[in-house]
């Protein structure tokens, strides 16, 4: 992980430079950098966004034992991507203290939240900060059955998007593998946090990118974004982001 600590150093100035959408030739693309990945202007969740993120730091303390909560930067970016595709149904693996999945659910109150967390009923915290949503969670603590719901779920109308926070095992990476390529090679949005704190993350992450055959991708190393559209021809981004 730190050779990689030291690349993004090296590259953060290429970084910087094409996040500002210098050398982006594609509308969508540079719209996408612009105004999603790149957007200050206020939306109405971020201050329920800043008030779940706040009721998870004070339950996660200050034990260095407890993962880090996730930033209120990173989490007010997940749902601008959630709302710039405004899916009908989401899918989130691995939940934490479930900031990111009520981020991402945030953005409508009619879409349907297919949530993998295997502590979701001993974690206080999730259920405090999914209560809002409740009558539109699912929770499942086998990742199997999650993903047959929510691809039973899905009409061929609608497209996936997929959110994945953490991989525990090599059970649940080649479970998740066999059921987002297929994804890759339709119209869908996966998006994938911690690359830099998950070699089974880093390791889905180049299978995904590697198997794509149109669409555009964007990485700043620790977050990865796969945007499979037909129409759009094969890009790979590297931001800051």
């Amino acid at each position: 992980m730190r050779m990689g600590r030291i690349r993004r150093y090296r590259t953060a100035w290429s970084r910087h430079h094409r996040s500002g959408g210098f050398g982006i030739h594609s509308p969508f693309a540079f719209h996408f950098v612009q105004r999603v990945l790149g957007e200050r202007l206020p939306y109405y969740a971020y201050a329920d966004i800043a008030k779940w993120r706040m009721m998870a730091k004070d339950s996660a303390g200050h034990s260095w034992r407890k993962p880090r909560v996730i930033s209120l930067k990173n989490a007010k970016m997940l749902f601008r991507i959630a709302n710039f595709f405004n899916p009908e149904h989401l899918l989130v693996v691995g939940a934490c203290y479930g900031v990111s999945a009520a981020s991402v659910k945030a953005v409508s109150s009619q879409s349907e939240l297919h949530l993998y967390s295997p502590m979701f009923a001993d974690s206080d915290i999730q259920q405090k900060v999914l209560l809002p949503f409740s009558e539109k969670t699912h929770n499942y603590e086998d990742l199997n059955a999650c993903l047959e719901s929510y691809h039973s779920a899905l009409t061929p109308d609608k497209s996936p998007f997929v959110l994945i926070n953490e991989i525990c095992d090599e059970m649940e990476y080649n479970i998740l593998k066999s059921a987002i390529l297929p994804l890759i090679q339709q119209h869908s949005v996966v998006v994938m946090r911690n690359l830099t704190k998950s070699l089974l993350l880093a390791q889905l992450w180049q299978e995904l990118k590697d198997h794509a055959e149109y669409g555009q991708t964007y990485t700043n190393e620790k977050i990865g974004i796969i945007i499979a559209n037909p129409k759009l021809q094969l890009e790979h981004f590297f931001l800051w982001f």
